[in-house]
């Protein structure tokens, strides 16, 4: 009853009306507000549960990013861009007509997972396996075979890890099955079935693209109460070290240049302009400044080992955030 008003505070309320003193659009609607509920995309994963599928994903990328660098040598960037939970027509409608999709069965639960790559991303692979660059390739047409089968160990082997990121919730086993095209001919799922997307940006070299995993409800439902922060963090205390330990061995392997620079100098444009075959250019010579990669790591002395040009390290650089 606290919320009927008197009849002197009606009078008071109709009063202020007629003064002017308050308007109608300042008086609150007590009527609860009609939400709009579309039962062809119903949303079945708390928030709560869509951060531990992403807290898994975040796994399953690092250690994606440890195999594919080992794999294409060359450092790979990988990260989880979205997660959300769409219908299965609606994954299907956007992604290209032709793609790539790599097809796996999970166990113990039911059903089939898939997850496509970008074709410009898959090329680059390719092209990085044959000795090349890392390159994309302007191209439209299916795999050849040579390419289906180096796809298909690049990815095999990347789905023999995906239980290690779910090792904290429930432990599975992740088979690949195939590679799929035509997205209209991949049936993991009825259209109006709400499946999770795991968008993934990927960069390899100068190619950036996009891998995006589709997980269907149906396939998770099993898992959705071990979902939960409680549940992750238990998990994940007992874990932890071992998988640090496996991203270290992995990275080991990973071959990075190294440049050591013998020198500099400074000439004018006119200088420069008048070079001939012959000349000799005066080098600021000091410690030789050795970079890994990009960036400058150590100051050395050249030298000269088995009759190889060498250079001893003899001070290392720390740079600001740098933990090598």
């Amino acid at each position: 009853m606290a919320d009927v008003l008197s009849q002197q505070e009606i009078d008071a309320l109709l009063s202020a009306l007629n003064s002017g003193e308050i308007q109608a659009s300042d008086i609150a609607d007590s009527k609860d507000k009609v939400k709009v509920y579309d039962f062809r995309r119903a949303m079945r994963y708390s928030k709560e549960q869509l951060r531990s599928i992403t807290r898994i994903h975040e796994n399953f990328t690092r250690l994606l990013i440890s195999h594919l660098s080992t794999q294409l040598r060359q450092f790979v960037q990988i990260e989880v861009d979205l997660v959300d939970q769409v219908t299965y027509h609606e994954f299907v409608a956007s992604i290209p007509s032709r793609t790539i999709i790599n097809v796996f069965d999970v166990s113990p639960m039911d059903g089939r997972m898939a997850m496509e790559i970008n074709p410009q991303v898959a090329y680059a692979m390719v092209d990085r396996l044959l000795g090349g660059q890392g390159d994309a390739l302007n191209r439209n047409g299916s795999l050849t075979e040579i390419e289906t089968v180096l796809i298909k160990k690049i990815f095999s082997r990347a789905f023999d890890m995906y239980p290690d990121a779910w090792e904290n919730i429930e432990e599975i086993v992740a088979k690949w099955e195939g590679i799929e095209s035509n997205p209209q001919f991949l049936q993991i799922a009825s259209p109006n079935d709400t499946v999770i997307i795991i968008v993934l940006k990927t960069t390899i070299g100068e190619t950036t693209g996009r891998m995006t995993l589709c997980l269907p409800h149906l396939t998770l439902e099993p898992l959705l109460p071990k979902l939960s922060t409680q549940q992750w963090l238990y998990s994940m205390a007992k874990s932890d070290a071992p998988q640090q330990e496996k991203l270290k061995q992995n990275l080991d392997s990973v071959d990075v240049n190294v440049i050591a620079e013998l020198g500099k100098a400074t000439l004018s444009v006119s200088d420069l302009l008048n070079l001939q075959i012959g000349d000799v250019i005066g080098m600021e010579m000091g410690k030789l400044q050795v970079k890994v990669g990009h960036l400058p790591k150590y100051l050395g002395n050249p030298g000269l080992s088995k009759g190889r040009y060498a250079v001893q390290i003899d001070q290392v650089i720390h740079l600001e955030g740098d933990d090598l």
